[in-house]
């Protein structure tokens, strides 16, 4: 069962930001949140706002395209930042360690697609698309 939870059109940066922050605000230890849309569809923008609302907001956040992974320490957790844009098989998430991600942290996941299957549930699904206009459509979804 899929459980929609919202559609918002995101306008600009500081609406994205706002609606990241809002987010950050809902999430727990043990979330595993994954992002989808296009390329420069502001995937990355989210997570860094994210991982900026537990770290502080003067915390250098890089995207991990290149790497697959970055971590950030918060207070009481930490934070996995994947990008799997660059995976070829399903089965090297598991080099990156993925499972530990899973316990008491928190998951933010960019391209998931190859892992799907293999994420525990309950997944916040994020899925953004690009309009003309520079609009994005932000979909929340929680899977169960």
């Amino acid at each position: 069962m899929v459980n929609f939870i919202s559609e918002t059109i995101l306008n600009n940066e500081e609406e994205s930001r706002i609606f990241a922050v809002n987010l950050a605000k809902t999430i727990k230890k043990g979330d595993i949140i994954t992002f989808t849309g296009e390329l420069g569809s502001g995937k990355t923008f989210l997570c860094r706002e994210i991982i900026r609302y537990f770290c502080g907001i003067n915390t250098n956040v890089s995207s991990p395209t290149f790497n697959l992974l970055q971590t950030y320490t918060a207070t009481n957790f930490t934070i996995y930042h994947f990008d799997l844009y660059r995976l070829k098989s399903k089965y090297e998430i598991y080099e990156l360690g993925i499972e530990d991600a899973f316990h008491n942290d928190i998951c933010l996941i960019e391209w998931p697609e190859i892992i799907n299957e293999i994420l525990p549930l309950p997944i916040i699904r994020i899925n953004l698309e690009m309009e003309k206009n520079n609009q994005r459509i932000c979909n929340v979804t929680l899977i169960p």
